[in-house]
This record gives C-alpha cells, structure tokens and sequence, in this order.
C-alpha cells in the first residue's frame, strides 16, 4: 500500500513539473500589469499586433507545405523498401537511418551550400526543400508495412492489381493509423522549427511564428497569451488524432482493424474536436484581416527632424548670448525622452523585410549641452538620421509608425 502511495505521489510530482510551465504560461496570459484579471493580452494580439498573424500564417504554409509532400515520399519509398528486391538495398536503408539520426547542426553547412548554389537560399523554398526530403517518415512506414502478411499482396494480385494498384488499394489503406500518427509526429516538430528558419531566411517576413516570438520585441507584453494562441492548434490536432496516433506507433506487427476502431475514431468527439479546429482557424483568419486595419488606423503618427551641427548659443532666441561650443549633433530638446543619466531618442528606421515598415528604434544618448530648446547629444550619426519630435500616442521601442509629412495634427509628448 505504502509503495502504491509513493508511486502515485512519484506520478503527481513529475506531471507537475512537466505542465507547469503551460499552467504559468495560461495564467499569466490573463493578467494585466498591475496583475488583476484582464483580457489586454489576448485584444492586443488579436486586433493590434499584426505580426503575430504573419507569423502564425507562415507556420502554418510551413507545416502543411512539408508534411503534404513528404508524408507521400515516405509512403512510395517505405513501400519500395517493403516489396522489392534491389542491389544494394540494405546498404540504402542504413544511410536512411544515419540521416535520419544526423543532426541538422552536423548538416547545416553542407544544406547551407548546397541551397545558395541553388540560388534559393533566403527564400521560404530553401526551409521547405531540405525537410520534404526527411527520411523519418520512410523508416517508421518501412517498419509499419513489414508487418503486413504478404498474402494480402497476393490475393490483390490474382485480382489483376499491378504495383501501382496495390499500393493504392491496399499498402496505402492499411498505413492510415501509421500516416495519421506521422502527421501528428512532423506537426509537432515543424510547427516548432526554429534553427532551419534562423539559418535559410534573413527576411523577418518570412519567419515562422515560433522564431517571431523568440526573436521579437514586438511581443515582450503579450508574449504569454502569443505562447497560448500558438499552443492551441497542436493540442486539437493531438486531441482529433489520439487513436490514430497511439494505434500507429503502437503497432510493430500487422493487426486487423476492427470495425470498433474505426467506429471509434469517427465518433462524435472526433466531429466536435473537428468543428472546434475549423472555428479556430476561421477566427483567427477574421482577425487577420481586423488587425491589418485596425493596426493601420492605431499606428502612431510621428514627426521627425533632421540632425544638424553649429554653435548653439545659451540663449537661441539672441545671437549675442554666449555659445555653449560647437558641435556636430544638435537636435530639439523636445526630442530626448527620460531623466538624469538615463535619456534616449527615438530614430525612425525602415524594417530590414520586404514590407520596409517603418519603425520607432530606441536609443540611449548621452547630452553634452542643452539650453531648454535645443540639445547636443554625444554619438556617430549619419546625416540622414531622422528623430522623432512628435507623436499622435505614446510610442516603444520597435514600433511601427507611420512619418508625418506636414504639421497640422495634435501631438502628444
């Protein structure tokens, strides 16, 4: 009894280190800043940070793109492995198996090379490329189709089926506890792919959503309910395929399907897990097209001014005061943000993408002089530096905005 106690305490520990991190994620996810209950995080990612869609939409290209054409790669080459004979056969399947434990790390160079030679690299191809050709797929469907009793094969046969037709009707058919478990397997992993996207891709458009969230400063305040939206598909993929999945790897050897099975993966679950699927992705294709415009119409509208150098007088309203020195980064004081030794400006920047967005780019400055108007800051700026003077609402770090180009409208510091 006592060792029955200590097995489920053992159980309840281990599950509850394995699920904490999700429960901290989801609680936090519904609190505001000063940490009382609030929807904040969820409305301003789902109507105001349109990044966080351009992301969830590459993933999912990404993911369907790679599973949709190697899922039917695997299948044809685990069957070729299965039902024909052919030199050198053994020493095949061996080199599918290394790449398959190869580590992209061990790989990466050689990917990188052989993608730039292709003139693809930088390009969404050069992530999907390399992953249509996973040999994972083609070792567990080799595996699942040994167990099916050749006699199959040829009654199909002496029914006048060729290859092809045999594996169409039959070998194709019988693997679809093994290709459900698949897909589930290859979404969880490239639903996630980080490193391939960081080393294939500079444009931060087309970015997955899963590199989006680690290497963004757009997300820093709703990074919690970000992580939540982005769990929720895996899970109702993983719910709507749970038998298929546990039937798929759970079986070495050939075993009927029995007509409980089938009914049982067709349930009502299975439907309302579907349904739930589908209204997920509609709402979030709806928000999609709400945050383009309402993010337009938020965005901040900002005025710049340029970066000069002269001698800035105490007084600038009278050239006769006395000059505080010469120096080549003078700016309006209005323009410097922040007290004491910690003061920054924000500079507009085009974003290093194919959308070229603007964005408000924080920088810490050190002031040399400052006479109440106008300021000399310490620092190695280009001429075409611009400032942001002015703002329609209050701006961070990282923040698209749009450039005023006449006066006219109310500002706020």
């Amino acid at each position: 009894m006592d060792r029955k106690i200590f097995k489920n305490i053992l159980i309840y520990f281990f599950s509850l280190i394995c699920i904490l991190p999700m429960l901290i994620m989801i609680i936090y996810s519904f609190r505001s800043i000063d940490g009382n209950f609030s929807l904040v995080q969820y409305g301003k990612v789902l109507f105001q940070t349109e990044d966080f869609f351009i992301g969830f939409w590459n993933s999912i290209i990404y993911t369907f793109v790679i599973i949709g054409i190697n899922i039917p790669l695997s299948l044809l080459s685990a069957y070729g492995f299965t039902r024909f004979k052919f030199k050198s056969k053994n020493i095949l399947y061996w080199l599918y198996i290394v790449l398959m434990l190869m580590p992209f790390q061990a790989t990466m160079v050689a990917q990188y090379i052989t993608l730039k030679a292709l003139n693809i690299i930088d390009k969404p191809i050069s992530v999907i490329i390399p992953n249509i050709f996973s040999t994972f797929g083609t070792i567990l469907m080799a595996q699942y189709m040994r167990g099916i009793n050749n006699e199959i094969y040829d009654a199909g046969k002496i029914d006048g089926l060729n290859e092809f037709r045999l594996f169409l009707r039959i070998a194709a058919p019988l693997c679809k506890s093994i290709i459900s478990a698949l897909t589930i397997l290859l979404f969880i992993n490239y639903w996630s792919m980080v490193e391939q996207p960081l080393v294939f891709i500079k444009d931060a458009i087309d970015m997955p959503l899963a590199v989006s969230l680690n290497a963004s400063k757009k997300f820093g305040d709703i990074a919690f309910a970000c992580g939540t939206l982005f769990s929720i598909l895996p899970i109702l993929l993983y719910q709507f395929s749970y038998e298929d999945l546990v039937h798929g790897i759970g079986i070495t050897s050939f075993v009927k399907i029995d007509e409980e099975y089938n009914k049982e993966t067709k349930g009502k679950g299975k439907e309302n897990i579907l349904k739930i699927i589908k209204v997920f992705i509609i709402t979030m294709l709806v928000c999609t097209l709400l945050t383009q415009k309402i993010t337009y119409i938020m965005m901040p509208v900002v005025e710049v001014v340029g970066i000069k150098s002269g001698d800035m007088k105490s007084n600038p309203s009278d050239y006769t005061s006395p000059s505080l020195g010469y120096y080549t980064n003078i700016i309006p004081s209005s323009c410097i943000y922040g007290v004491g030794q910690n003061k920054y400006i924000y500079i507009v920047m085009k974003e290093k993408s194919r959308r070229e967005r603007i964005e408000a780019v924080k920088m810490t400055v050190t002031v040399i002089a400052d006479n109440g108007i106008e300021a000399a800051i310490q620092g190695g700026f280009s001429p075409e530096t611009q400032i942001i003077e002015r703002t329609t609402k209050s701006i961070t770090d990282g923040i698209v905005v749009r450039v005023l180009d006449d006066r006219g409208a109310d500002y706020e510091k």
